[in-house]
């Protein structure tokens, strides 16, 4: 398995809880300890793997690993799991989780779909291991719907399908016990998807600092995980990190980050990141104006602000300079986007 790949400590140690055979006969040929599990924030996927096997050894044919997902509690996930929770409603929940799962583990990616008249998060294993990635799927997908049941405030029922591309395990019946939804097997995508309408219901937990704040720190540590050598990644993350920081009102007048501060960040200098950028089809202006019209987007759907106050967030002091950028993104004044809104 690739050696980049990773899962929290913290998704370790409940695994290690929710089996039935003492944690040190789950560890063995791992090279893990209760003790190293508790000093570290992430574990290998190759280590994870091992701990994974040997539980099935232990307790094959069981669902043990979607049984897991339901004890994966907020704390468990951290910013991410703080961010979902606090996100303004079902669909904005999602998207975060589509966005910044990586956070916690790497070896999936994820897309939101709408197909019909249900949407559906869909994800892929990255793993190249099949144990491996049946298990953590099984937990994942679980892990969603309780986030679901949380914002909807009911058990999801047939409402929900639970989609796994594998062919029906033996162990299938118990599968949809754990889930207490639908479970399909053989299909097109590893996928938990609901009415398309529901990604509009509000969230009960939503608070707007704790949102924002949550969704900065979980790019803060995406920015640390990031390839050095992509620096078109590098740059976003920078930006992102600065009008997150905006929208959740830590910052209000201060403008963001020039290209040079971004360099000494990145410990070199303007003129070879601009080469870099370059290189990979990207300016600084480019990746500028992309992080300004989403956080615009999101500024001015706060009725409290000001079409002033945003563009003052966003860096521009002169308001009518900000309707004249933001007229050449979108097309139309901020004034109009707004109402198009309501």
């Amino acid at each position: 398995m690739d050696s980049h790949f990773y899962a929290a400590s913290a998704y370790a140690q409940l695994f290690l809880r929710g089996a039935r055979q003492p944690a040190a006969q789950l560890l063995a040929s791992s090279g893990l300890t209760e003790a190293s599990l508790l000093e570290r924030d992430y574990v290998s996927a190759t280590e994870m793997g091992i701990v994974m096997r040997n539980i099935e050894a232990s307790d094959p044919d069981s669902g043990w690993a979607a049984r897991v997902g339901s004890q994966l509690n907020i704390s468990t996930h951290g910013p991410l799991g703080f961010a979902a929770l606090s996100a303004p409603s079902l669909g904005a929940a999602l998207q975060v989780m589509e966005e910044f799962y990586a956070v916690r583990i790497n070896t999936l990616s994820a897309e939101l779909q709408q197909a019909g008249n249900r949407y559906r998060f869909a994800m892929t294993d990255l793993s190249g291991d099949e144990l491996y990635g049946y298990w953590i799927l099984e937990s994942t997908l679980r892990v969603l719907e309780s986030l679901i049941e949380t914002i909807v405030g009911h058990p999801v029922g047939d409402n929900v399908v639970i989609s796994f591309t594998r062919p029906a395990p033996a162990y299938a019946d118990e599968l949809e016990r754990v889930y207490g939804a639908p479970c399909e097997f053989g299909a097109s995508h590893n996928a938990i998807s609901m009415p398309a309408s529901w990604q509009h219901i509000p969230s009960p937990l939503y608070d707007e600092s704790t949102y924002r704040a949550n969704i900065a720190k979980c790019r803060e540590i995406i920015a640390a995980q990031a390839d050095d050598r992509d620096p078109v990644q590098q740059v976003r993350n920078i930006l992102a990190i600065h009008f997150d920081r905006t929208r959740s009102g830590d910052l209000t007048t201060q403008a963001p980050p020039g290209l040079g501060e971004i360099a000494a960040q990145l410990h070199t200098t303007p003129r070879t990141l601009i080469r870099r950028l370059k290189r990979h089809g990207y300016a600084y202006k480019m990746l500028l104006d992309q992080a300004r019209v989403e956080a615009a987007e999101d500024l001015l759907q706060q009725a409290s602000l000001t079409v002033a106050d945003v563009g003052e967030r966003l860096g521009y002091r002169d308001p009518a300079n900000f309707g004249r950028a933001f007229r050449k993104w979108k097309g139309v004044t901020p004034a109009a986007w707004r109402r198009g809104q309501g």
